[in-house]
């Protein structure tokens, strides 16, 4: 394969390393195509569908088998309310960043940067964790945490938790997609995949808060 079919399809874009003279390791692995990376994009992020199907099935059950929701405990506590207005914000915010990253994909296939727009996405993101964090902060010194509020606060925590989780790891690929962009232009219309796949991370991650917002804050 020559360099520029290896630079098109390459997800890091490696430089090849030359081979002795006479030798020639034909054992070696040809980089995967740019279609087989966001086929296995795709397969991770089923995978990760089915965990919060899973989470999330199990929260409805419980809900559907408390009766009352949030659940009467009988013994005088009182559970705070949700944030709703905070959380509507920051919603707002997350959802936001998906078409802000969209808009740095379409730039850099038009051949211009799009690294503003990748920043502005990781920054967004980080202000949906840190508003999350505020949120959390207040529930607890409100009474509710992970072992309080039984299995109405292990719910809650568990499905915002694992989804910050997610948004975390999210804005760390996206800062690393603005790194290389910034210092390298790495990223050329016919070198994208690996901002296609961080991309398809990010708007995954956007639509599960989507669902996770209804279930825990609307219904």
């Amino acid at each position: 394969m020559n360099n520029a079919a290896y630079n098109d399809s390459s997800l890091f874009h490696a430089p090849m390393v030359a081979q002795d003279a006479g030798h020639h390791d034909h054992h070696d692995a040809p980089p995967a195509a740019p279609a087989t990376c966001k086929l296995g994009m795709c397969i991770f992020l089923c995978s990760e569908a089915m965990l919060f199907s899973g989470l999330i099935s199990a929260y409805l059950v419980l809900r559907q088998g408390a009766g009352s929701w949030p659940p009467n405990f009988g013994d005088g506590i009182e559970l705070p309310p949700m944030p709703k207005l905070l959380t509507s914000i920051n919603t707002v915010i997350l959802v936001s960043s998906s078409f802000v990253y969209h808009f740095a994909e379409v730039a850099v296939k038009k051949g211009k940067s799009g690294a503003g727009w990748m920043l502005l996405a990781a920054m967004m993101g980080a202000t949906f964790v840190g508003l999350q964090c505020v949120e959390w902060t207040e529930l607890y010194h409100e009474g509710l945490w992970f072992n309080k509020g039984g299995v109405y606060g292990s719910s809650f925590f568990t499905l915002t938790g694992f989804h910050g989780a997610h948004v975390c790891i999210g804005v760390l690929l996206i800062l690393w997609c603005f790194y290389l962009q910034a210092t390298k232009g790495f990223f050329t219309p016919h070198r994208h995949v690996a901002l296609e796949n961080v991309g398809l991370y990010w708007h995954f991650v956007d639509v599960v808060w989507v669902f996770l917002y209804t279930i825990l804050y609307l219904v």
